[in-house]
């Protein structure tokens, strides 16, 4: 008797696990004027700019904060360097992560993304599928140092932005929110660029797990695809 008690309430604990929505919350602000280092670096990373994971209907609350990011030069060559720190509900640090990027690296690192990519198509569009859109706003202000230039590239910033927008809806759980698009140009006689981006979507447990199985399966079957052997 015990034994089927606990083994119902551990079924019942685990179907609810599954059933657990995943909010996942991204900010990311830049502004040019703003961002830009003495040395010529430009930095990437703002205090608001982050992602925060909220499990188990907020019992648990974590954020991935990119701490420092800048684009600066070594020896005549672009080198990026990243800073991001993990922080849990109480705000202590749960890890830390530093690195740089080099031309190479990146390039090698696109290769293997891009075969990745390729490789688990199928389980992307399965995880998409299943993605609910709460908020999606998208706000960019453009300029260049002559009026015509700026009106040019952001005519091509216009066609790049909705149609990417466009791909991205046309895979994720319907209905979805209306999306937030601007893009403002500037006309300040000098090159100027800030976007601030905030995206809000959600997604259940059970759905990740199944997704990642299935990826996994499908990189096995497909690793040519990525190591090319």
């Amino acid at each position: 008797m015990w034994i089927l008690l606990v083994t119902g309430v551990g079924l019942v604990l685990f179907f609810l696990l599954l059933a657990s929505p995943v909010i996942v919350s991204i900010k990311y602000t830049y502004n040019s004027e703003e961002n830009s280092g003495p040395d010529r670096a430009l930095k990437l990373s703002t205090p608001v700019t982050g992602v925060r994971l909220t499990l188990l209907w907020g019992l648990v609350k974590l954020r991935l904060r990119l701490s420092s990011a800048g684009l600066g030069f070594r020896a005549l060559r672009p080198v990026l360097k990243l800073r991001a720190r993990l922080a849990g509900r109480s705000g202590s640090t749960l890890a830390r992560e530093k690195t740089r990027v080099t031309p190479g690296r990146a390039w090698h690192l696109y290769k293997i993304a891009a075969g990745l990519y390729r490789a688990t198509y199928p389980a992307q569009r399965y995880l998409l599928a299943g993605t609910t859109l709460h908020r999606f706003s998208w706000r960019t202000g453009l300029g260049l140092w002559e009026a015509g230039q700026t009106g040019l590239a952001v005519g091509m910033l216009w066609v790049l932005k909705s149609n990417l927008t466009a791909r991205v809806y046309g895979l994720l759980k319907k209905p979805a929110p209306r999306p937030e698009l601007e893009i403002k140009p500037l006309f300040n006689d000098r090159v100027a660029l800030w976007m601030q981006l905030n995206c809000i979507f959600s997604l259940r447990l059970g759905h990740i797990i199944y997704a990642g199985m299935l990826a996994g399966w499908l990189y096995l079957k497909n690793r040519q695809k990525v190591w090319g052997y």
